[in-house]
């Protein structure tokens, strides 16, 4: 899923450092949203941090995938459902001290039953939550995952936001 590089540098001021980097292709996730307005979530076991963690679902972009197809591709293997419309609302860098992850974050609407399919080595529960039950989560810091926060917090605040991106990532 990820390299990592060691590279030797000089720094602007002639400084000679090390920088550790993780490669990673980038991912989607995607914010899915009933006509009620009620969002799906996961709940998902996260090794790292020994924990279930609640997130939008979300997955690596593979390889002659574009974001677009990545975020249709994991709302129905998770969640199981199709997205009519998928509107981009941001794209962002999830640890940009460390890696180079692009992380491109889409709102899925008009959604209609798939077949969820997930991956073998993954296991996963669904839940769906109205924008007030998510808001209380988010309250008592039982939703920690970053793109989660930032695609709900986006979503909810501002539900007609647009993405100030390019494909590429964000503007400079």
């Amino acid at each position: 899923m990820i390299d990592l590089t060691v590279d030797r540098i000089t720094t602007a001021s002639g400084t000679q450092a090390v920088r550790e980097v993780v490669v990673h292709p980038g991912g989607a996730a995607v914010v899915p949203v009933f006509a009620n307005g009620d969002v799906l979530l996961v709940e998902q076991f996260r090794y790292p941090m020994q924990q279930s963690l609640l997130e939008l679902p979300a997955g690596k972009i593979d390889p002659g995938e574009s974001p677009e197809e990545t975020a249709a591709r994991e709302l129905e293997e998770e969640v199981g459902f199709r997205a009519g419309r998928l509107e981009k609302l941001a794209a962002f860098y999830t640890t940009p001290g460390f890696c180079n992850e692009l992380l491109h974050l889409f709102l899925a609407r008009d959604l209609e039953p798939g077949r969820r399919a997930g991956d073998e080595d993954e296991e996963l529960s669904v839940h769906r939550y109205s924008p007030r039950q998510l808001e209380k989560l988010i309250r008592l810091g039982k939703i920690v995952d970053a793109k989660t926060l930032i695609g709900l917090h986006l979503h909810l605040a501002n539900p007609g936001y647009q993405c100030p991106v390019s494909e590429t990532g964000p503007l400079k």
